[in-house]
C-alpha cells in the first residue's frame, strides 16, 4: 500500500487532512470498511482512495490498523502525516499545539497612553491579581508594552519604556515562575534588556526590519511576532496583498537565516496599522489570514478593541467595540488565526468555548 498526504496549507487550519491510499485490489474492501467508520468523505477512483480525516478520526483509524493490516510501516507513515500537519509555537519554556483550537494571549499595556487600558495596569500588585485571574479565565501568553503604538502616539526614550516594564517583571517572575511572557516593542534597548530578563516572545510592530534586531534574535533565539506595519509601506488596495505576501516573504526567511524554526515565528498582518486609516485595509487585511496559512507559521488575531469597530458601526469608544470584536476574531480563526492577542480574556474564552460547540456539534 502507498500513503501519501495531499498537501494543502490552507486546510490544515481547519484541522483536516486529506490521505491518498493507493492499494491493491484485495486490500481496498477492508481499508474502505475501516475508513468509513470514521469519515464520510471518501472518493474511490479504480485502486485509489481518497479520504479527508480530522485528527481525531484519523488517531482512530491508527489505533484500529493493526487490527486489519499487518503492516507496520503504513501505521508509522500515518502517524507521521498526523503529527506533521499539527501546528505548533513554541519557544523557550513553552510548546503549544493550536492545530485545533487557539490560545489566548493576553495585553498587559503598562502605559499611561494606550487607546483603551492605558493606565488601567498602574499597581504592581493589580498586575499580578489581573494575571492569576487571567490564567484560571485561560490566558495562556501574558504581553507587557512600555509604549502606545496606537495612530499618532507620542514616542518615547528606549529609557523611559524600560522604566515603565521593569518594576513588574520581577514581581511577575517571582509569584508566577512557569509564566509564559512576550513584550510589545520595536526599540532595539528595551528588546535586548527584556531578553536578558528571560522575556521568551518578542512582539515587534516593525517586523524585525534593522540587522541590530535580527543580531538580538541570533544571540538569544526568542520565539516572536512579526507583524506588517502598514506604515511603513506605501499602501495601496490594488497592490496590498502583494505587498504584505512579499514582506512575509522576507521576514520569515530574515528570522530563520538567524536560527528560528518556523513553530517559533508568528505572523500578524497588522489590522490597524495604516497612514490611511480606511476601513478597506483593515479587511484586506483580515481576509488575508485565509492565504497567510501558506506560510505555514501560526498565525495572531490582534484586532482586540481596534477601530475598525468605530468605521462600521460608529463605535467612538473603545469601551463599545467588545461585540465586533469577538465576531471578527471567530471569522479570523475559521480562515486560520490560531493566537488571538486580546483585552478580554474572559469573553474570549467563552467566545472560543461556544465556538468549538457550534463547529462539533452544530455544523458536523
Amino acid at each position: 500500500m502507498n500513503i501519501n498526504e495531499i498537501s494543502d496549507h490552507q486546510q490544515t487550519f481547519t484541522g483536516n487532512m486529506t490521505i491518498s491510499f493507493s492499494v491493491a485490489a484485495d486490500e481496498q474492501p477492508k481499508l474502505i470498511n475501516l475508513l468509513t467508520k470514521y469519515t464520510e468523505k471518501i472518493l474511490v477512483q479504480q485502486t485509489l482512495v481518497i479520504a479527508v480525516f480530522n485528527h481525531e478520526n484519523l488517531n482512530d483509524v491508527i489505533t484500529e490498523w493493526p487490527t486489519v493490516f499487518d503492516s507496520e510501516n503504513d501505521q508509522r507513515q500515518l502517524q507521521q502525516i498526523s503529527e506533521a500537519s499539527r501546528i505548533h509555537f513554541k519557544g523557550k519554556g513553552f510548546d503549544f499545539d493550536i492545530t485545533t483550537k487557539p490560545l489566548i494571549y493576553s495585553i498587559l499595556n503598562l502605559t499611561p497612553d494606550s487607546f483603551y487600558d492605558g493606565g488601567r495596569n498602574a499597581s504592581v500588585e493589580g498586575v499580578l491579581h489581573r494575571i492569576e485571574v487571567e490564567r484560571s479565565e485561560g490566558a495562556s501568553i501574558f504581553e507587557v508594552g512600555g509604549k502606545s503604538s496606537k495612530p499618532n502616539f507620542d514616542d518615547i526614550t528606549a529609557k523611559e519604556e524600560w522604566e515603565r516594564i521593569e518594576p513588574f517583571l520581577d514581581a511577575i517572575h517571582q509569584r508566577f515562575p512557569d509564566i509564559v511572557l512576550a513584550i510589545d516593542s520595536n526599540t532595539n534597548d528595551v528588546i535586548e534588556e527584556a531578553l536578558k530578563n528571560g522575556i521568551q516572545i518578542i512582539n515587534d510592530i516593525d517586523g524585525f526590519n534593522s540587522q541590530a534586531k535580527l543580531d538580538l534574535v541570533a544571540k538569544y533565539k526568542p520565539a516572536v511576532v512579526t507583524m506588517f506595519n502598514g506604515r511603513n509601506f506605501n499602501e495601496q488596495p490594488e497592490t496590498l496583498v502583494e505587498t504584505m505576501t512579499n514582506f512575509f516573504t522576507h521576514t520569515i526567511s530574515d528570522l530563520t537565516g538567524v536560527g528560528l524554526n518556523k513553530a517559533n515565528i508568528v505572523i500578524d498582518p497588522g489590522v490597524g496599522f495604516s497612514d490611511h486609516n480606511t476601513l478597506e485595509f483593515d479587511i484586506i487585511k483580515m481576509r488575508l489570514t485565509k492565504l497567510m496559512a501558506e506560510f505555514q507559521t501560526p498565525i495572531m488575531i490582534a484586532i482586540s478593541r481596534k477601530s475598525f469597530s468605530k468605521r462600521l458601526f460608529n463605535l467612538d469608544y473603545a469601551d463599545d467595540r467588545l461585540i465586533p470584536t469577538l465576531l471578527f476574531e471567530s471569522f479570523m480563526t475559521v480562515l486560520g488565526g490560531r493566537i488571538i492577542r486580546v483585552h478580554d480574556v474572559k469573553e474570549t474564552r467563552q467566545m472560543i468555548d461556544a465556538f468549538e460547540l457550534l463547529k462539533d456539534n452544530l455544523l458536523s
